[in-house]
């Protein structure tokens, strides 16, 4: 059963009782932007119809305690493995440095947001890198395929500065995004090169919930059972901006929704990858990943992820640092019009099979 997703009115009430909104208007849609933790919060193609982005159903609660759980879409560092597990080694005691996320964002700017000089602790090597540096640049942008469908977009450009040298690192850009629940799942979908196929990043995916087919593949999210996928920096399809797509029913079932994350700053090899599987460590690494929540005893924890791993962090005057850019788009419409554009996003020769 679809749980409740906020309108634009109920997300921005709520979001301005904590922290700096600013919300930029398309034709059609509406994204809402935070302060705090420097974040799209609000996704809306159609700006009268819910965020297309998962938020929880405590996000006044949340956002009031200081919590990272907030939804939307976030910026964190790769690897996962060095920065967010107590236990690195075996990757157990998951913890989000408050530090980072969500941090002590300061807007500088029109769309602009730093966390300034903060510490962030590599818990694979007992170190503490003082000093760190984050900023997130957003500016809305017209629908790249001028499709005509209600739409809303965002670039962002993030920038990533960890205060010590020879420091293997990215930028990972995550977006949360609305699953209705089992009865409707969703589809995340990858453009992928001839011959490529996804892999298992924790547990080893069943085949009721992924597939290949020719230039893409596909995962169910239904947040019934945890799972990660990853595509291989090897597998992706560079010439295409493209790289994830994800469809779904709103929970009302009236429309259907589609989000976007394009990026041409990705990881090229796997001498570039630098995130880990939790499932095989010292096996291949993927750049593009995606997330199905499984079940919660806290209500409306139904969301998805697409995420990307962004372009390794370069070294220079002592510090490692990674600046790179991506978008994130929002379409709505019937599935017809869904399916045709997800088509085209993919590069592909027919419409892509659905969960």
């Amino acid at each position: 059963m679809s749980h409740p997703s906020f309108t634009l009115k109920e997300l921005t009430a709520i979001a301005k009782k904590y922290s700096k909104v600013e919300t930029r208007t398309s034709r059609t849609g509406a994204v809402v932007f935070t302060e705090y933790g420097a974040r799209v919060l609000g996704l809306f193609p159609d700006k009268k119809a819910t965020n297309v982005l998962w938020n929880p159903q405590a996000l006044d609660d949340n956002m009031k305690s200081g919590s990272w759980l907030i939804g939307g879409e976030r910026l964190w560092i790769s690897p996962e493995r060095n920065y967010y597990y107590e236990n690195p080694r075996d990757f157990e005691g998951h913890h989000v440095p408050p530090a980072m996320d969500p941090g002590e964002y300061a807007m500088s700017g029109d769309l602009v947001f730093e966390n300034m000089s903060f510490p962030l602790l590599n818990l694979m090597s007992n170190e503490v890198y003082e000093g760190c540096y984050e900023k997130r640049e957003f500016s809305s942008i017209a629908d790249p395929y001028a499709t005509g469908l209600d739409y809303a977009g965002v670039k962002i450009t993030d920038t990533i500065t960890v205060n010590a040298a020879d420091v293997e690192m990215c930028a990972w850009s995550l977006a949360m995004v609305y699953v209705c629940g089992t009865s409707k799942p969703g589809t995340a979908l990858f453009p992928i090169r001839k011959g490529g196929k996804p892999m298992s990043y924790f547990g080893t995916i069943p085949a009721s919930r992924t597939a290949v087919a020719p230039g893409y593949a596909r995962f169910k999210l239904d947040a019934d059972e945890i799972y990660k996928l990853a595509i291989k920096p090897e597998d992706i399809d560079h010439a295409n901006p493209c790289k994830a797509v994800y469809l779904s029913q709103y929970p009302d079932g009236k429309q259907w929704f589609c989000v976007v994350k394009r990026s041409l700053d990705m990881a090229h090899t796997q001498a570039e990858c630098v995130d880990p599987a939790k499932g095989n460590p010292e096996g291949p690494r993927g750049a593009i990943q995606s997330y199905n929540a499984g079940p919660s005893p806290t209500p409306g924890m139904t969301f998805g992820e697409i995420e990307v791993q962004l372009q390794k962090g370069t070294h220079q005057l002592r510090r490692t640092s990674c600046t790179a850019t991506h978008e994130l788009l929002s379409y709505a419409g019937s599935k017809k019009d869904m399916l045709a554009l997800a088509k085209r996003l993919l590069g592909i020769s027919s419409s892509p099979a659905l969960y």
